[in-house]
């Protein structure tokens, strides 16, 4: 197996994409059920040719792609979904509700938000292709139950990264897979995990989202963003955590009148030492480092929202 294809049990595998030539940044998952497959994510449009060519080494093809889950509609796990289609034409997508008609029509809110979001990063990822909506079963509840064969999978609403977000649970294995709404975690560098918080974040949703996880007691986690780990209670517990920490070094910072997101970083750095690891780490996890000081972003404007309305 080449080494862009992690397996990491019997039937699932990590297909690292290499966008923007980084490993450890966009890695959709695939789950085998009998004789049919699900991807977890499809990354952005610039990832599909690689995509397309590792599920063709693990004979995934039309006939046997059953499902697409979508964590979430950000470009990084959603963009190229209407690109990917194309070559998959009896798949069908199973995302949220709020999701859905962004994938119908991606120009408005999900490319042209994410152009003035993101900036040049979502030109790297490339414009989003329209999805047929009659490809796409949408959640309208807050849980979702879906059985794939011998699989079953219990899916939970999980906003705060995104107000579009679900977590799954894939009974089977005991394993949820939680999208980017507890953050990444990052292999090369001891397993480090930060948060994901891009503005709007809401932490109270997100705190409320991670509470749920606990509650179905998961014994692995599978983050979007880049592995599977054991001890899934402590690492929910400890994201927690570290979201508080985060949001008082941003309220002392503020406070302090250090505004900036690098500046902040630093402050978070000699905080929290799994965040410094990444702040401080080398240039191949520049994608991860970018996210990272989004995240910043997201804890300013939380921490600022606040302060407003505190004062009427």
């Amino acid at each position: 197996m080449e080494k862009n294809i992690r397996q990491l049990d019997e039937i699932i595998w990590q297909l690292d994409l290499r966008v923007d030539n980084e490993t450890e940044f966009i890695a959709p998952y695939l789950i085998k059920a009998q004789n049919d497959y699900i991807i977890v994510d499809v990354g952005p449009t610039c990832g599909i040719p690689e995509l397309i060519r590792q599920l063709n080494i693990l004979n995934v093809t039309p006939s046997n792609l059953k499902y697409v889950f979508l964590t979430h509609i950000h470009l990084d796990h959603s963009g190229g979904l209407g690109t990917f289609l194309k070559s998959f034409p009896e798949t069908q997508v199973v995302v949220h509700r709020r999701g859905t008609p962004h994938l119908v029509d991606p120009e408005k809110v999900l490319w042209q938000s994410s152009l003035d979001t993101l900036g040049w990063v979502a030109e790297m990822y490339q414009k989003p292709l329209p999805v047929e909506e009659e490809r796409i079963i949408s959640i309208h509840e807050k849980t979702f139950n879906i059985k794939v064969n011998d699989l079953e999978f219990n899916w939970i609403e999980t906003p705060g990264h995104a107000s579009h977000h679900f977590s799954f649970l894939l009974e089977n294995k005991n394993i949820m897979f939680c999208g980017d709404s507890v953050g990444m975690l990052i292999p090369s560098l001891n397993f480090a995990m930060v948060p994901t918080t891009p503005h709007p974040y809401r932490m109270e949703s997100g705190i409320e989202s991670i509470n749920l996880m606990i509650e179905k007691k998961p014994e692995k986690l599978a983050f979007a963003h880049h592995a599977i780990r054991p001890d899934a209670m402590n690492l929910l517990k400890k994201h927690i955590a570290q979201l508080q920490q985060w949001k008082n070094c941003v309220e002392d910072c503020l406070k302090k009148n250090i505004k900036t997101e690098e500046d902040i970083g630093v402050e978070i750095s000699k905080l929290d030492e799994e965040s410094a690891r990444l702040i401080n780490g080398p240039e191949e996890f520049g994608g991860l480092r970018k996210a990272l000081i989004g995240s910043i972003t997201g804890f300013i404007n939380l921490v600022l929202k606040e302060k407003t309305e505190a004062e009427g």
